[in-house]
């Protein structure tokens, strides 16, 4: 079975929250901790993740590995702690695909930003 596994998202963004209702949901196991960039408890939990630009993208702490993902080079380890999506942690390990689905997400990042006149973190 997976350890479990930190998520931080930006609460400043509305996709960002429905993403982090719809994992929480889906969480039967209680293996997701989603927690707000702003949670004064996130750094004190997730040392690891200090530094890096939370609010640019998703970032992830494996709490077992301690290992840090940001993006999507986190789909497969959420994947993997949700039984219904077990299909989709099947796909993203086809070579290539995490690649495809990270320049995806990267597009839509920058669609998002220019779409909510927020700048972008660079």
């Amino acid at each position: 079975m997976p350890t479990p596994l930190l998520l931080a998202y930006d609460p400043a963004c509305l996709r960002c929250c429905r993403l982090a209702l719809g994992l929480a949901r889906r969480d039967q196991r209680g293996l997701l901790l989603i927690l707000s960039v702003r949670d004064p408890d996130l750094l004190a939990m997730a040392p690891e993740l200090a530094g890096k630009l939370l609010e640019k993208e998703i970032h992830g702490l494996d709490l077992g590995t301690r290992e840090v993902r940001a993006g999507a080079d986190l789909l497969r380890p959420i994947a993997r702690r949700l039984p219904a999506w077990w299909w989709l942690s099947l796909l993203l390990g086809i070579p290539g695909i995490p690649m495809l689905a990270n320049l995806i997400f990267l597009r839509w990042s920058a669609w998002r930003f220019r779409r909510t006149g927020r700048l972008p973190l660079a």
